[in-house]
């Protein structure tokens, strides 16, 4: 083990040892054979068309839901969007795409629990176990495999991105709390839930530390990396805000969605699941896995013999482990949760928030079980081998059952379908960010025709032309107050005008039909051409501005503290 001292890319090449080991599977397998991944890959190649056809805001896309136009991307995280579309265009087909950034993940989630770790403890070895153990629990295998949770996966390579600036921040010189603002821009930018549950546990973090926080100089840079997060994230979130205040959305709706507390509470886990069989034929494995479960046992032995300067994390570490692995449960009071708890839908998901805070307390476990109680140097270097090499067998063990000789070949057959087909059914995509009085009526929503009704009045429509995200509509002989309902879903950001006989143009109030549709109202005209056209909202163009100018101020920022930082120091060698 002295290698881990004098070369310090080993733990890097151990790493990417285990990463190829869990990866080979996804490379043998038809994704499109995946429910959960076909979503994803149709949702890459949709939106790289719409890119292509010049529409910005590319967030809704036009051939979904029968081609009525539906706002995929506006409800999924950038990064799980726009990365995986510039690996679509570079390989070709959106499972390798996948497959790729789900390999990158993996290497980024490594990297990111590893510089953590080393951050902390200063040993390379505790880092490396911690690293080894984030990336190949089973809840993390299934992640991958069987819910192919894209989102979930990608926000965890920044968890601890987020924790190391915020444990720098309060416990070490304040030179890497720039790391706040990487982690809470990738949590917000892939997995709105994750997010939340992060800002859940760092206030449990921060209260486990209050007496820290009496300094003005934490309160300080805290609140300016908050507000340098949210600038930078305005162009997904200010959109995502607008929809939810302004509409109902089946995303927003508790029970469609299954975010109220009885429903969380049907999804909490006994002993059986957590102690089964890791390598089992479960679905979703929900085993913590027997060298976590060993190295967690070894808590007993080595909890008084932490070093003092890394105390307090171990604690913390610790007890934020038994709080999100006690929310797994059925102990856990979820039926009396507020709603910004019971949004995890799934009570099991703090699996992964788990594995985080555990994997520092299991490595830390290792190393100091190997250092002050075995002591003698064979022994000591065969258990940390021996921890090391389990981890390798339990995760190939993990992998086995997902090997699949399919014919890689038919995935591209997906990406045809979507670029030649006029339209994706509504069965062929999710429906949970649907309009919600458009879920509600999922027949009509599959027998309309791609044509503009009218709803009461009179008028007679001559012609239409529907192309894409646009439409132009003819109508003759309207009534005073006749309502059309446009074929289009209702989202925010379409813009209606109507030319009148006498040359007059106005802009149309929109507004949601009974059938989830955009409706206008139109008054009393001989002829009247109606144009629709989707630009998106006010706001939605701000929130780019905004976002522009919130990298600005961060760049600026970073470079302002290195400067400053680096003043200090020349100061003391003076």
């Amino acid at each position: 083990m002295k290698k881990f001292k004098k070369n310090r890319y080993t733990p890097y090449i151990i790493m990417i040892l285990l990463i190829a080991i869990i990866s080979i599977p996804i490379f043998t397998m038809d994704l499109n054979l995946n429910n959960e991944a076909v979503l994803h890959m149709s949702r890459f190649v949709a939106i790289d068309e719409v890119i292509k056809d010049g529409i910005f805001p590319p967030i809704i896309n036009y051939k979904f839901m029968e081609g009525f136009g539906y706002a995929l991307n506006l409800f999924y995280g950038p990064i799980t969007t726009y990365i995986p579309i510039i690996l679509l265009n570079i390989f070709n087909t959106a499972g390798m795409a996948f497959k790729v950034f789900t390999v990158l993940t993996l290497i980024l989630s490594a990297i990111t629990m590893y510089k953590f770790m080393l951050s902390v403890t200063k040993r390379r070895l505790v880092a490396l176990i911690a690293a080894l153990i984030y990336i190949s629990v089973p809840y993390k295998l299934s992640n991958i495999y069987s819910r192919n949770a894209i989102g979930e996966y990608t926000a965890f390579i920044f968890i601890p991105v987020f924790f190391e600036g915020l444990y720098n921040l309060i416990n070490a010189d304040k030179k890497k709390h720039y790391l706040l603002i990487i982690g809470i821009v990738g949590l917000v930018l892939s997995h709105t839930i994750t997010t939340l549950y992060t800002a859940f546990f760092a206030i449990i973090y921060l209260i486990l530390n209050i007496r820290k926080l009496k300094d003005a100089e934490i309160w300080k840079k805290a609140i300016i990396d908050i507000l340098i997060s949210f600038l930078i994230c305005a162009f997904y979130a200010i959109p995502l805000l607008e929809h939810n205040l302004s509409g109902d959305y089946a995303i927003f709706a508790e029970d469609k969605m299954g975010t109220n507390g009885e429903s969380v509470y049907s999804t909490t886990l006994g002993f059986k699941e957590l102690f089964a069989n890791e390598v089992g034929d479960q679905e979703i494995r929900f085993s913590l896995g027997l060298v976590l479960c060993f190295l967690a046992f070894l808590t007993i032995f080595c909890i008084k013999k932490v070093k003092k300067e890394n105390e307090k994390i171990y604690s913390d570490f610790l007890i934020l482990s038994i709080i999100s692995l006690f929310m797994c449960t059925k102990l856990f009071p979820w039926m009396i949760m507020p709603s910004f708890l019971t949004v995890i839908q799934f009570a099991w998901r703090n699996i992964g928030f788990f594995t985080f805070f555990i994997s520092l307390v299991c490595s830390m476990n290792a190393v100091i079980f190997a250092e002050n109680i075995l002591k003698k140097n064979l022994l000591k270097e065969t258990f940390l081998f021996g921890i090391i090499f389990g981890i390798f067998v339990f995760a190939f063990l993990g992998v086995l059952r997902d090997f699949r000789f399919d014919d890689v070949s038919k995935e591209s057959v997906l990406d045809k379908r979507i670029r030649e087909g006029e339209k994706v059914g509504t069965y062929q995509i999710n429906r949970e960010y649907l309009p919600l009085k458009a879920i509600n009526n999922k027949k009509y929503l599959t027998s309309r025709e791609n044509k503009t009704y009218v709803l009461s009045g009179n008028a007679e429509i001559i012609s239409e032309k529907k192309e894409k995200l646009t439409d132009e509509i003819i109508i003759n002989n309207l009534q005073e107050e006749t309502v059309l309902e446009l074929p289009f879903l209702y989202y925010l950001g379409y813009d209606v005008t109507a030319t009148y006989e006498d040359g007059k143009v106005e802009k149309l109030d929109v507004t949601e039909s009974d059938n989830g549709f955009i409706s206008v109202k139109i008054k009393n005209s001989k002829q009247v051409k109606i144009n629709v056209k989707y630009t998106g909202t006010i706001l939605e163009k701000a929130s780019y501005i905004i976002s522009a100018i919130g990298i600005i101020v961060c760049i600026s920022y970073i470079l302002k503290e290195g400067k400053f930082y680096e003043r200090e120091k020349r100061k003391k060698n003076i």
